[in-house]
Parts: C-alpha cells; structure tokens; sequence
C-alpha cells in the first residue's frame, strides 16, 4: 500500500474513534458498555480485513454468489444452536418475520454478493475501506429518521472519516509538479 493510503486508513480510524469517544467511559466502576461496544466493533473490523484478504487470496477464482452462498451457510450453521438455545416461548408475528426476511435478503444476501464482487475487482484495500462510512451513515439516519441530536463534534468527526476514505480509495492524491 502506498503511504498515501495507509495514512487515509489511519484518519478513517482516527475519525471513527473521534466519533466514538464521548460514548465510552473508562471511569472505574462506570459503565463500560460502550467500550465492549466499541471493543467489538475494532474485532469486526479486524476481522473484515483478515476476510477480505483470506478471500482475495483463497477465493479469487470462486464467483461472488457461491462465496455468499457458502459464507451464509456457515455462519447460520455457526447461530443455529445460539438460536435453539434462546428461542422465545411466543414466536413473533408475521410482520417481524417479514421484517427478517427483508433484512436477511436485501441488508445481508444481496449486499455481500455486491461486496465480494467489488472485493474481487478492486481489491480487499479498497473494498474494505467502505465500512468506515457505517458510523457516518449511523449519524445520518439517526438524525433523519430518529431526530438524534447531531453535533458539530459529530460532522468533523464523519468529515475526518470521509477525508481517510477518499485517501484510502485514491480520490484524493497528492499534488504533483510538473517538470
């Protein structure tokens, strides 16, 4: 990667962190739910990047449907026994079902038959760094549709996100001489 790049993934990180901060606490006997969120949330990403380079390497030739197909398939065989063991005595009704459905066809089949096609034509670099819009677009559909509060802390923290990422895509280069 090119220095260009590894600095745009650092401000993206820097920016997620800048977005995060205020939300966690590290008082002693405090709540520290917010920093296993964010905990969790730097595994996820951790594990994006070994996946996608995994993927890149192992499964260049294998298309983006058989991935998402086997990737599902693993990961629903992984939840069944979480699912058996926490299965609720009244089974919701049709609405959430449907609500599931939509959910696990339109947010998880069909966007990773789009990602590791874009994993397979741009690179893990490149395709991996998209995620570091998920906090930006989680502040602009809580304030859009949830009336949450968005503050200027919030806008230059989604602004630093968006400036790493255009680095880390090659949007923005450095300036050149001309000789």
């Amino acid at each position: 990667m090119s220095p260009l790049r590894v600095l745009g993934l650092a401000l993206g990180f820097v920016g997620v962190a800048f977005l995060a901060w205020e939300q966690v606490s590290f008082k002693p006997g405090g709540d520290h739910a917010g920093l296993w969120a964010v905990g969790a949330c730097l595994v996820a990403t951790l594990c994006y990047g070994v996946s996608a380079n995994a993927t890149r390497r192992y499964l260049a030739n294998v298309p983006a449907l058989t991935v998402t197909a086997g990737s599902q398939t693993a990961a629903s065989l992984m939840l069944l026994p979480l699912a058996l063991w926490q299965w609720p005595q009244t089974l919701p009704g049709p609405a959430a079902w449907g609500s599931a459905l939509c959910l696990a066809l339109l947010c998880t089949a069909i966007a990773l038959v789009m990602y590791f096609r874009l994993l397979q034509r741009v690179g893990p670099t490149q395709a991996v760094s998209v995620t570091f819009l998920i906090p930006v677009f989680g502040m602009l559909w809580g304030g859009l549709f949830l009336h949450e509060q968005v503050s200027a802390r919030m806008l230059v923290g989604g602004a630093v996100v968006m400036l790493g990422l255009a680095l880390a895509v090659g949007l923005l280069r450095w300036p050149t001489r001309e000789a």
